[in-house]
């Protein structure tokens, strides 16, 4: 057990080479702007009763009046946001209570944001839960088609000169390492003088040291 313990960071060394050549770059997410909203045909609406604590979710198509006891909902456009955006919807409601003198409201109420159109009225609560139906304008465009990264090639390193700088690159590209300039050819140097022969020693006898 403690030799395959004690082998076990060297094989995770030795593995590392192979996991960094099977890395697969993945493309980002295609995402739409901010701003960009789709329409729906129904907006659902939300009512308490605050007499009884009841409530109660509404259908509201668009251009059609829905009553619900003494209130008259009417849908003017229900949008929301795509699916590659956060959750929100948001809606132009007129809501009319038949009492007399319960105040009307008309404006856009939004989930994300329901402070933004408030229903003042002293029996009934009313906000917008979000939109249903089928799809209609505003349309979002199709989401562009996200290009795969590729990883860049590593750069060689610029070569020094003796002094210690970097050489500049040459001008057909950059990082690309310099050319030597040309050496020119040296001359040829002159002969070596030929020793003159020796003289011959014909019948001379040997000279003999005593």
């Amino acid at each position: 057990m403690r030799r395959v313990l004690c082998c076990l960071p060297a094989l995770l060394l030795a593995g590392l080479p192979g996991l960094a050549r099977a890395t697969e770059w993945l493309a980002p997410p295609a995402m739409y702007p901010p701003d960009t909203w789709q329409g729906r045909t129904v907006a659902v609406v939300r009512v308490l009763d605050k007499l009884d604590a009841h409530t109660e979710l509404l259908n509201v198509p668009m251009g059609q009046d829905v009553p619900y006891k003494s209130l008259t909902l009417h849908a003017t456009s229900c949008l929301q946001r795509p699916a590659t955006l956060p959750a929100d919807s948001a809606a132009w409601l007129d809501v009319h209570d038949a009492h007399e003198g319960m105040p009307a409201f008309q404006g856009w109420m939004a989930v994300a944001e329901p402070a933004t159109g408030v229903f003042q009225n002293p029996l009934y609560d009313v906000q917008l839960a979000g939109c249903a139906g089928d799809a209609i304008a505003p349309t979002p465009p199709p989401l562009a088609a996200a290009t795969v990264p590729t990883e860049a090639a590593p750069v060689a390193p610029a070569a020094a000169l003796p002094d210690g700088q970097p050489a500049p690159p040459a001008a057909g590209g950059t990082g690309a390492a310099p050319v030597a300039p040309p050496v020119a050819p040296q001359p040829p140097s002159p002969p070596l003088p030929t020793p003159p022969p020796e003289p011959a020693d014909e019948g001379a006898a040997p000279l003999m040291l005593h």
